[in-house]
């Protein structure tokens, strides 16, 4: 038996990943459960409808450059809802005035949203030695003023890690956070000449990525708990509900384990895959193995309040013809930006409204969850108004909380998981997954879930 802790994005990718590796290799599937201590799966993941609108509590989506999501939502027969046009333009609010963030290089230099010596400190980014060693590992902000200097990281860097991470650009991991812009540096020594590099090759037609994120925002009609909710239904009644784990012992005699649950329910596992939070594991492994308990209580989480509100849309002065806005924490706003959820997902409001969804909180505002659901409604107005040009009441809000919202990968998180592994190698038969280690992302969970899908049926001698 195979027992799964936590049903949300990562267990139910992995309990489905275990089934479809089973079945390529043509054997029948192992017995598994996931255990989920809720009444609903699905985790921070929730689609819920408010009046004619669709709010979305946590993830808003995810790109459309893997295939293996896409492989995912074809077995469970998902319709997909790709976002529209908008999605392409970007804001960046900086002065007092949203500034349109263009991917071109001279409509980005010509562009008002740097200051001119901010530019020319950009300019000769070519021409800065990259360091000689490359160290194992560095903040954001580090990385940042190095290579593209003070301003530069205050205006652009700062705030593209908060729609992120909404973390603290000096704690965290670059390496961990963005792998590929510090593959870039390292191979081309600059990240102005080896960008132009990248681009002459996806010219001539390779497949080369970029340095940040690519792809469309990719939802579906009712919202991503479809996602969640196809899942599960999948897996029926191998997805127990209403059952928190308290612990994981040793089997008799040393052979496998048991997951033990609130009111005396145990369950002999001969493997155990813990896809929850990581404190959550902490907790759970805190019996069996003080030292892993350590380590995974190194890995903080930052909270965040999600506002979706929503106006007439004679209410809205901006156009509100994007996906949304960053603001770099310099700015004063307390919001860490928006999305324009009716811009991208038209299906999301009814004719005539429109749908805005505000992130709050973050690592360098860990007090946010301490104000009231009016409050937190109150903060958000009160910047969207300042940003947007809202008049007027809303005609309808939604407030989601989130005490431990996002992992944050601060300096060292490499070598944390490097050490979790190796502890791990103490356990055969126990795995941990989850966005706390290799990937916040839906993208993420869903490739890390075939990779555990691999490492337990090889475990059990599959």
């Amino acid at each position: 038996m195979i027992t799964i802790v936590g049903g949300g994005i990562s267990g139910l990718a992995t309990a489905l990943a275990i089934d479809d590796l089973a079945r390529n290799e043509r054997m029948p599937p192992p017995a598994l459960q996931v255990l989920e201590s809720t009444p609903r799966p699905g985790g921070k993941i929730r689609s819920e409808p408010e009046a004619e609108f669709l709010c979305e509590g946590g993830p808003n989506g995810f790109l459309d450059k893997e295939p293996k999501t896409f492989e995912l939502c074809k077995r469970l027969d998902l319709e997909v809802l790709p976002a529209t046009d908008f999605f392409e333009n970007r804001y960046l609010y900086r002065g007092g005035t949203l500034h349109q963030v263009s991917m071109h290089p001279l409509q980005f230099m010509g562009s008002g949203l740097l200051p001119l010596s901010a530019k020319l400190r950009l300019a000769i980014e070519p021409f800065i030695s990259a360091p000689n060693p490359f160290p194992e590992d560095e903040s954001v902000a580090s990385f940042a003023r190095r290579r593209i200097g003070e301003q530069a990281f205050r205006i652009l860097i700062d705030a593209m890690q908060s729609g992120i991470y909404a973390g603290d650009p000096e704690r965290m991991s670059v390496v961990s956070c963005f792998r590929r812009v510090v593959e870039i540096e390292r191979e081309y020594g600059s990240l102005i000449r080896g960008m132009v590099a990248l681009m002459r090759k996806r010219k001539k037609g390779s497949p080369t990525p970029g340095a940040g994120p690519t792809g469309r925002l990719t939802s579906f009609p009712r919202g991503l708990q479809q996602l969640t909710d196809a899942m599960a239904q999948r897996l029926g009644d191998r997805l127990i509900t209403n059952t928190p784990v308290q612990g994981v012992s040793r089997g008799e005699g040393g052979e496998g384990y048991v997951v033990h649950a609130e009111g005396g329910r145990d369950f002999p596992s001969d493997l155990v895959i813990l896809a929850c939070p990581a404190f959550a594991g902490a907790s759970i492994l805190r019996g069996l193995d003080e030292e892993l308990t350590r380590l995974l209580r190194r890995i903080d989480y930052a909270p965040m309040a999600v506002a979706s509100i929503a106006w007439r849309r004679e209410q809205v002065e901006h156009p509100l013809d994007g996906f949304g806005f960053l603001a770099p924490r310099r700015e004063g706003l307390r919001l860490l930006g928006a999305l324009f959820t009716s811009s991208i997902f038209v299906q999301r409001a009814p004719k005539g409204h429109v749908l805005i969804r505000a992130m709050l909180g973050g690592a360098r505002d860990e007090n946010i969850l301490q104000l009231d659901d009016e409050e937190i409604l109150n903060a958000a107005r009160h910047d969207l108004a300042q940003v947007l040009g809202l008049r007027g009441q809303p005609v309808m809000h939604r407030i989601f909380r989130h005490e431990h919202a996002i992992p944050q990968y601060n300096v060292g998180h490499g070598r944390l998981l490097q050490s979790l592994d190796d502890r791990l190698e103490a356990h055969q038969g126990l795995l941990l997954t989850g966005n706390a280690f290799r990937g916040i992302g839906v993208n993420d969970c869903i490739v890390d879930a075939g990779l555990m899908a691999q490492r337990a049926l090889k475990a059990l001698g599959v």
